[in-house]
This record gives C-alpha cells, sequence and structure tokens, in this order.
C-alpha cells in the first residue's frame, strides 16, 4: 500500500510521506533500497525524487554502492532537484571523500541549471572555506556566473565570511554599480551599507545607487539603508 501512494497519490506531501515511511520502517527489506532509487531517478515529482535521494542517503550510508551512486547523481542525474540533493548529502555526510570537494567544486562552475551551482557555492562556503580554491572560486561565480541568483548568493556569502579580504569590497562596489541585475546590485548596496558603513565610500555610493540607479528596486533599498543608517548625514 505504501509503495502504490508513493506512486501514485495525487497529493506531493502523502507521496513524499509513504517515501520516508517505507524507508525508515522497512529498511531491511532486500527491495526498498532498490525501490527509492528508482524513485529517485524516474518519479516525475521533484519533490518525491529528493526525499528518495535524502532517505537513501541517511539510511544507507553504509552500503557499499551509496556513495558511488550519489555521486552519479550528483554529475549526471538529468533531473536537477536530484542534483541538488546530492550535492547536499556529499557536502554534508561525505565532507572527507577524496571526491567531494572537486565535485562540489565542479558543478559551482559547470552544472547546466544555475540552482545546482547556487547549491554547490552555498556548500563550499559552509564546508570548506579553508580551501584555497574557494574564495577565488566564490569571485568568479560573483562576477562572471550567467545567472543572477548564483552572483547574488556569492555576493552574500563574500560579504558574510571574507569581510577582510582585500578584494572583497571592491568587488561589492563594482557590482553594486555595474552588475547587470537589479537583484545583485541591491544585495551589494544592502551588504555595503550592513557591513562596511565607515568606509569612506559608501556613502557616496549608496547615494548614487538612490538618485541614479535604472531599478526603482535599487533605488528603494538605497533610501532605505541611508535612512536607517546615515541620519545625522546633512
Amino acid at each position: 500500500m505504501l509503495k502504490e501512494r508513493a506512486r501514485s497519490d495525487t497529493d506531493t506531501y502523502v507521496r513524499t510521506t509513504a517515501v520516508r515511511e517505507l524507508a525508515r520502517g522497512w529498511k531491511g527489506d532486500a527491495d526498498t533500497l532498490p525501490w527509492l532509487k528508482e524513485r529517485a531517478v524516474s518519479d516525475k515529482n521533484n519533490d518525491l525524487r529528493t526525499a528518495a535521494v535524502h532517505e537513501v542517503a541517511d539510511h544507507w550510508r553504509d552500503d557499499p554502492t551509496t556513495l558511488r551512486w550519489l555521486k552519479d547523481r550528483a554529475r549526471s542525474d538529468e533531473n536537477y532537484a536530484v542534483r541538488i540533493a546530492a550535492v547536499q548529502e556529499l557536502a554534508r555526510a561525505w565532507e572527507d571523500d577524496p571526491d567531494t570537494l572537486p565535485l562540489l567544486k565542479d558543478r559551482a562552475r559547470s552544472d547546466q541549471n544555475h540552482e545546482v551551482r547556487r547549491a554547490a557555492v552555498r556548500e563550499l562556503t559552509r564546508g570548506w572555506k579553508e580551501d584555497a580554491d574557494t574564495l577565488p572560486l566564490l569571485k568568479d561565480r560573483a562576477q562572471f556566473d550567467t545567472d543572477q541568483e548564483v552572483r547574488n548568493a556569492a555576493v552574500q556569502e563574500l560579504a558574510r565570511d571574507w569581510k577582510d579580504d582585500p578584494g572583497t569590497l571592491p568587488l561589492l562596489k563594482e557590482r553594486a554599480r555595474f552588475d547587470t541585475n537589479p537583484s545583485v546590485r541591491y544585495r551589494a548596496v544592502q551588504e555595503l551599507a550592513r557591513g562596511w558603513k565607515d568606509d569612506p565610500d559608501t556613502l557616496p555610493l549608496l547615494k548614487e545607487r538612490a538618485r541614479f540607479d535604472t531599478n526603482p528596486y535599487v533605488r528603494y533599498w538605497a533610501v532605505q539603508e541611508l535612512a536607517r543608517d546615515w541620519k545625522d548625514d546633512p
């Protein structure tokens, strides 16, 4: 009955709950692991696919096939949600595996889907701040990724975790002025206002964005930051 509900119930929540209960209650059944892997690969629903990936990683961590299967899903699954789930599980449960860090770097740079690239950027920042390649990779993604959400995530991570790096402040100023997407310009404006209030360029830059940015969203947020943090400026 649980397998049938997982396959065909009209409600996503019911289907994903059935998947979770099968993994937790029938781990010892020989058919459960192959069945979950099959759902992760072939089901039409992204939520169910990702639930199946997480359950395999959580309950079959010691199975000799799990790590290899997750690496394959992260690299080559045709569904972006499965790749994200696999990236997350590898980063959090197989941090010490020698293939994990290179795989995350590759996904952050090269995955065809921006949400997978963004997830890889987040995981690299969370788990590998000290790696020599992480900061250069984030700077590259902040400036050159083709998707604004990835650039946005990279800008945010740089501002919060590499505030003292000499390249971070110039990069944020450049993104605040020249990024082609207003959400990235807004994010850079916000991070400058909150993290570099005392820098002599921050106030003039916010005034410039408040007056001249081509997007009203960016002008709005620049005005808001000015009103909140520079009330005493004449």
